[in-house]
């Protein structure tokens, strides 16, 4: 066989794998778009088990619409994730997970209004794979975009707790909860399980 046809079949082969991956992302009935985000229902390939329309979605949310696709049906992947034991099928599914997430976020606007809930899905599958740093760096991100996100605080909060840094833990909730204008019933039990004051902290003199 001559060396150029070896190579059309590699690449074959890797094009044939690679259109597996995404299959294996986006969600092909209704009860699995249903445990995704409410915004995924108009997104492409999604739309058409919802009927929803793509264009209220790009109305509502701008051109970053366009591309969020990936991201919701890396959410179906973790979905898809939780109820596999064996590691090397959960990293077939979480792997190219993060890459449509990364798509996603990188078409998107530093101001986009989901791009804190997305480095905050990033990070959630992240711990998952086992990639502990890049997750942190992940939350991290999220609260550099908006200080008062609690859902990526909490995160990095149980985090902390885990590698036993207690007082991180309580940091990073306190700082977010300063940030807050509306108190976080969820920040206020994990400040109470790790034992610390739920109250705010006093105001410094001008």
């Amino acid at each position: 066989m001559r060396p150029t046809s070896l190579t059309f079949l590699f690449v074959l082969a890797v094009s044939s794998f690679c259109s597996l991956q995404v299959l294996a992302l986006v969600p092909t009935t209704l009860a699995e778009v249903n445990r995704l985000p409410a915004y995924c229902r108009g997104t492409q390939l999604i739309t058409t088990l919802t009927g929803a329309s793509h264009e209220a979605g790009l109305k509502l949310y701008g051109e970053e619409y366009h591309h969020l696709h990936h991201y919701c049906w890396a959410l179906n992947a973790e979905n898809k994730a939780l109820g596999v034991l064996d590691k090397t099928q959960r990293g077939y599914l979480l792997g190219p997970a993060i890459s449509d997430m990364d798509y996603a976020i990188n078409h998107c606007r530093p101001t986009f209004i989901l791009l804190p809930e997305m480095y905050s899905g990033k990070a959630r599958v992240l711990f998952k794979l086992g990639r502990a740093p890049e997750a942190v760096a992940s939350l991290y991100k999220a609260l550099q975009i908006k200080p008062d996100y609690a859902p990526a605080a909490l995160q990095l909060s149980r985090y902390f707790e885990r590698q036993g840094e207690r007082a991180k833990a309580i940091a990073i909730l306190k700082t977010t909860a300063e940030h807050s204008a509306t108190p976080s019933a969820a920040i206020a039990r994990q400040l109470k399980k790790l034992g610390a004051s739920t109250a705010p902290s006093p105001e410094k003199p001008h």
